[in-house]
This record gives structure tokens, sequence and C-alpha cells, in this order.
């Protein structure tokens, strides 16, 4: 019923209009944040008030909260400081504050400026405090030391990828065959397995597209010798999957079973097995949930003659009543509802496999886990489960560009920790210790009945008030607002608020010690700092990789960055090479790894449009040839890159010193060759690597004379000096 008031008399009525109209004085800050160069001199900091009185307002504005940057060396503040807006102005009040060029290399820094004790007005809500970032002068960009570059050859569209907005066919993962001088290409939204002649890599030609649908959805392959073995998972993707082999052309062979969605496949180096990482995801509903498993299939008698009898998965069940020792560790067990929290044998999920070059020993990512599993191949049991840390985003070196809407790229250190959550993984030696290579790409569990990923600024992701008084501003969109972080992990004391945040990906690439899991190097920001200073594409640092749209700078910084997807490793005449794709921005990065503890950058490249989504996009199966193996008789370096379809191929150059070296270097030759299962001798000791077709690592020699052939399947392996002298040997 509408309100009557006209029986209320005239002064009362006036009384009520003359109070709505007194409105109370209120203080704030104009924007959240300001952004100063380091040499400019002085920051301006601008500061407003609303409804002003017949009587002047003031504000006192101190540096308190959080902050990198430091008063006396960055900035000057050394006392509360005093703003005064004049009786009835509406003008802005401005504080200036000095700012120091000094002469470190560091992140962007910042500190937080507060307004307190108002007098004739108050404060307005949540916008008390302002960050001021300080972008620092003496940081240069990286330079790459470009002692190989590559060169890119062609971008092979295997398939239309798109109809409209709709994907219809992608390119996840390539393999390589040198026996066939074939691609074969895991087309997984077409549910296609592509086949592709090689033999030029400049002009690729299509052989034949296999349709995989008959035989379940395709995820994976990999290739040796003719043999084309395809992870598909069932068309209920909860049910075990299977390993299909087809021969070179595609023709039907063996299917086998092995676990739940198999999401990675690979041969080991001495060709006896092939092993699927079984990722097992629940389904949406959390109403079944698979276990992870790593399955092995025994392929030494052959694939003609392969049964079931010949496939063992190896499960993560013994491991059940460990969860809270895991957890303790660093390892996320976390999955499930709160009705039915998942085993940790149904928590983890096995991403990607790497094998040792002694094909004794497989490594397993269990990415969502922030953790890499280890299969002894003799065995064939998990023998342990090891966390790979989180990158501390506190520490110089380790900062991010948290914010899609910070307009700048702010690279800063945040009382934030990075999860890793590696993709891809890659097993390598030098100088005889075995080390892993990791994409730390992150990845987050989001389905209808279980979700883990939040904006930072959500009001269910409530930070605890005591360990982050500054939450309010922490939570504004231009500082970390926008960051996706996860809800299942930094509630420390079980209160229901987080004491710590924990972000999606590291950002970067790891080196492992093998053997103990050690931490050997984390490439912390470097990624970022690369693609943001690059001449080319820092102008879409940071951009997805959507199909047919115009990239934007800096949409992904407040996910996972560059998303670090891909790594394989390359023996090039004395050096050897780590590739990390990356799979937003786009594009390959190459590193020298001769000292794990220290990567030396040697080139980024990379091949999308920066006013289009077109070129190369969403790059993931990464594959290296080595010279030996390779058509053209130099290194390529081949990406698979799933968003827009297509391959690309890149020749790389090797350095001058290999090629002048190889020139002068003493004759090298190995006997008896071809060899079978005994010892191989050098005409003359020497150091260096012996690498299968694939050009990867098998044997580390030291001023050796001889070596084992032990544990080396049947096929063919180049022996590559130090020295530059290069030798073929053949095991039958």
């Amino acid at each position: 019923m509408p309100k009557n008031y006209s029986c209320l008399p005239s002064a009362l009525l006036l009384l009520g209009l003359t109070v709505g109209a007194a409105q109370a004085q209120t203080i704030s800050r104009t924007a959240a944040t300001a952004i100063v160069n380091e040499n400019a001199g002085s920051v301006s900091l601008s500061f407003s008030i609303q409804n002003p009185g017949a009587t002047a307002s003031t504000v006192e504005a101190v540096v308190q909260g959080i902050s990198t940057a430091v008063a006396g060396q960055d900035f000057t503040f050394t006392s509360a400081q005093t703003i005064t807006f004049p009786a009835g102005s509406t003008a802005a009040q401005t504080l200036t504050i000095p700012v120091l060029d000094d002469a470190t290399v560091e992140e962007t820094e910042y500190f937080t400026v507060r307004l307190q004790n108002p007098t004739n007005a108050t404060l307005a809500s949540g916008a008390a405090e302002m960050l001021v970032y300080i972008k620092d002068n003496d940081t240069s960009a990286p330079v790459p030391a470009r002692n190989l570059t590559l060169s890119l050859l062609q971008s092979y569209q295997t398939a239309t990828p798109f109809s409209g907005s709709t994907q219809i066919n992608s390119a996840e993962i390539v393999a390589y065959d040198p026996s066939t001088k074939r691609l074969y290409v895991a087309n997984s939204v077409g549910g296609k397995l592509d086949i592709l002649n090689f033999t030029n890599p400049a002009a690729i030609t299509a052989v034949a597209s296999i349709d995989i649908k008959p035989y379940g959805g395709i995820n994976s392959v990999a290739v040796r010798n003719g043999i084309v073995a395809c992870a598909l998972e069932n068309t209920n993707p909860q049910a075990n999957g299977s390993v299909v082999f087809f021969d070179q052309n595609g023709t039907f062979l063996k299917q086998v079973t092995v676990g739940a969605m198999p999401d990675m496949i690979t041969f080991s180096p001495n060709g006896n097995y092939v092993l699927t990482a079984n990722e097992g995801e629940p389904k949406a509903d959390y109403t079944v949930d698979p276990e992870g498993s790593v399955s092995v299939v025994d392929v030494t008698g052959g694939v003609a003659s392969l049964t079931q009898a010949n496939v063992t998965t190896a499960t993560f069940t013994s491991y059940n009543n460990q969860a809270v020792q895991l957890r303790a560790q660093g390892i996320r067990i976390y999955g499930g509802l709160a009705s039915a929290p998942a085993t940790v044998a149904q928590d983890l999920e096995p991403e990607y496999v790497a094998v040792s070059p002694d094909s004794r020993t497989a490594y397993i990512t269990l990415q969502e886990n922030n953790a890499i599993a280890v299969l002894d191949l003799a065995t064939k049991q998990i023998t342990a489960i090891r966390p790979v840390g989180y990158s501390d985003l506190r520490q110089p070196g380790r900062g991010i560009d948290a914010s899609d809407q910070s307009g700048d790229v702010l690279i800063a250190n945040w009382p934030i920790k990075g999860m890793r959550q590696p993709d891809a993984i890659a097993a390598f030696e030098v100088s005889g210790t075995p080390y892993l290579l990791t994409a730390n790409e992150g990845d987050a569990r989001d389905y209808s009945a279980f979700s883990e990923q939040v904006r930072l600024s959500g009001n269910s992701y409530v930070l605890d008030p005591t360990l982050f008084p500054n939450a309010a501003l922490l939570k504004n969109n231009s500082v970390l607002g926008r960051l996706n972080v996860t809800n299942k992990t930094g509630d420390t004391d079980g209160d229901g608020d987080f004491d710590e945040i924990y972000a999606y990906g590291g950002r970067s690439f790891s080196i492992y010690n093998a053997a103990s899991g050690a931490e050997t190097y984390d490439s912390g920001n470097l990624l970022e700092r690369i693609t943001s200073t690059d001449a080319t594409y820092g102008s879409v640092f940071n951009a997805s990789n959507s199909f047919g749209e115009v990239p934007t700078r800096k949409n992904r910084s407040d996910d996972k960055g560059p998303e670090p997807e891909g790594v394989t490793t390359g023996q090039i005449g004395n050096n050897l090479y780590a590739f990390v794709s990356l799979e937003r921005i786009g594009g390959v990065m190459v590193f020298n790894i001769n000292n794990p503890a220290s990567p030396v950058l040697e080139s980024y490249v990379n091949n999308r449009s920066l006013t289009a989504g077109t070129g190369d996009l969403g790059p993931e199966g990464i594959v290296f040839v080595a010279a030996a193996n390779s058509p053209t008789g130099q290194p390529l370096l081949i990406l698979a890159n799933e968003v827009s379809s297509t391959v690309a191929v890149y020749a790389i150059q090797s350095p001058v010193l290999a090629t002048t070296s190889a020139r002068t270097a003493a004759p090298l030759a190995l006997y008896p060759n071809p060899a079978q299962g005994t010892t191989v001798h050098l005409s003359r000791p020497v150091s260096g690597t012996l690498t299968d077709l694939l050009g990867r690592p098998v044997r580390q020699l030291l001023a050796a004379d001889h070596f084992e052939t032990t544990g080396l399947g049947a096929g063919v392996y180049m022996l590559r000096a130090t020295d530059g002298a290069t030798s073929k040997l053949i095991v039958r």
C-alpha cells in the first residue's frame, strides 16, 4: 500500500528534507594504485573529498602496510603528513612523495600509503589505502647468447581448426619417426590420427588421416621404427582406456587396455616399453572418480604377439593410508566431495611421463597434486612420490605480473606461493648425473560438483585479518584481486580464512636431481621478463591464444601468465639444450643446460600474429630431431600447436665452434659394430654422449675407451664426442 505523508505537519516535513540534504564529508583516494618510474624524482598521489563542509577537513597520510620498497632507500617519507581540504572546496588534494633512484637491479617495488585520523570528515569504506608501484630502471632485458638460431621452415596446417567459434580440429601432440620420415599428429578435437610426409620439412604433405573415434578419444601419440602407439580414452572417460598400435600407414595392429583416461604415451629409450600416464579424472558431478595410474606395455616380443598379459598397470593404492604424511610434504591431496573425500589413489592424476636414458626408471608428473612419482621399470612399482615445491613469490627473482588490469607490466614480489604443478617433463644426464626438466604450467580442478578456483577478490575468499591487514587493497583488481587462486590450500589453522595465498603455476621451468628429487634450478620470473621485453612479442605479453581474435596484452596475467607447457632436450655438438614451449603467448625458448644449475638463454622464437588470432597458437607437443636423424642433415625442432592446428618446423643452426671442432677432431671408431649385448670399444678415449634416433641421451662417457650396451634396444645410435667427432653405432 502506498505511503501517505499528507497528514504530517509541514514543519516536520521541512526538518526531514533538511536532514536528508546534510551528507557527511567523505575522504578517499582517487585511484587504488599509482605507477612511477624509479628515476622520475617524485610521485604525486591524488585524494578527494565528497560533500565538503563549511569547515576545512584534514586527514593524515602514513606509509603503512604491505611493502617491498624501503623508506630512505627507494622513497622519502619520514613521518605522517597532513592533507587539508579547504572549506567548501571539492578540489582534489595532492601528496607528493620523493622517489629515490638507486643503482640496484630489482623487480618492481611498491609501498602502501594509508589515510588515518580524519577531522571534520570520515574515510570512505575500502578506499583509505593506495599502492604505489616503483618501476626499476636498472634491470636490463635478458640478452640471448645466440650461439644457435632457430629459423622457421614451415607452419603446416593439418586441418581447419574452427567452424565459427567451435573448434573442430587440433594438433596437440606430434611424434617423428626417422625410419619412415613421417610425422604423426594427435588430433584430439577431430578424433583423428594425422599422418604427414616429412621428407622435406619445408614442404610437408598429408599422407592420411585416420578416424580414431571407433577406438576411443585420442590424447597422445608416440612412434618408433614404424610402430605407432596411440593413447585413447574410453567413450566413457572414467572407464579404462587403451593403447592402439598402428603400422606406419595407419593400419590397425593391436589394442590393449590400460588405466582410465591415458593422457600421454611414450616409448622407453631402449624401445622395450610403451608407457601411459593415466590421469583418471573424475566425472564432473564426482559420482565416479577412477584411480590415477601408469601402465607399462612390454613390447619386447613385438606388437604382433602382444596380449593383455603384456600390460602392467601400476597404481597408487599402497599410499591410501598416507594422505596426512603426503600433505605434510607439500603434496596436494584434496579432491572429492565433503561427504566422500577422494582416496590418495583417486586424487593423484598422472599427467606426463619421462623415462631415464638407461630405461630403468620412469618419472611421472602429478600436475594437480604438485608432485612427481617415480616408477621402477624392473618391478613395475611406484617407489616414491615427491613434492616439487612451491615458488615463493616474495623472493628476489620470483615475482610475477599478477593483474590483467594494472595497465603496465609490473613484475613484483607478493606474499603468494606459486604452485608449480608441472605438465611436461624430460629426463637427461650431465656428466653421469641424472636430471629432470619440468614445465611448470599449473592447473585447477574445476567441475560442476567441485571447483577450487576463485578470484582473490571473491567474497568467499577471506584473508586472515591479522596476517593480511591490507586485505581490501590486495583484493583490488589493479593489485591482486583478479588473480586466480585455490580455495583448497592455505587455511593453515582451519578457522575458515586463508593464512597463505596459493596461485596456479610456477610460470617457470625447473630442473631437479632425478636421484634425490632436490631442486637444482628454477627459472623464476625469467620467462615473463623475456617475453615482456621482447622487441617483437612484448606487445602481446601474457596474451591468450584465442583463434581469430586480436591478442590482448596481459589478459592472462591474472591466470598463469605464459603457461610453460612442453619441454624437451637435445644434444647439438658439444652442447645440451633445453627447449621450453609457452602455451599462451606462444613460441619456444632455448637454454643451454651444460650446467643444469645455471642455464643460459640462447633464443626465443615465435610465429603468431600481433594483430589477429592467426599463426601458430597454443604450442603443446614438442620434438627435437638430431642432425643424424633429420631429413635435412641439420637439427630440427617441431612444435604441435593445439589451437591453430598447425605443425611448426624450425631449423636449428649449430654453433660454429662445434663445426670447426668436428673438422679438426681425430677420427673415432667403435667396435664391434654392429654390437649385440656386449662391450663396445672406442678407437681412442673420449668424453661425450651416446644418443638414440630422437637425440635423447642414453649413455654419458667421461674419458672412456669403452661402454656397455646392456639395456639398449635394437636400433641406430650416435656417439658425439665433446671434441666434435661423431660415430654411428648399430645395436642388434
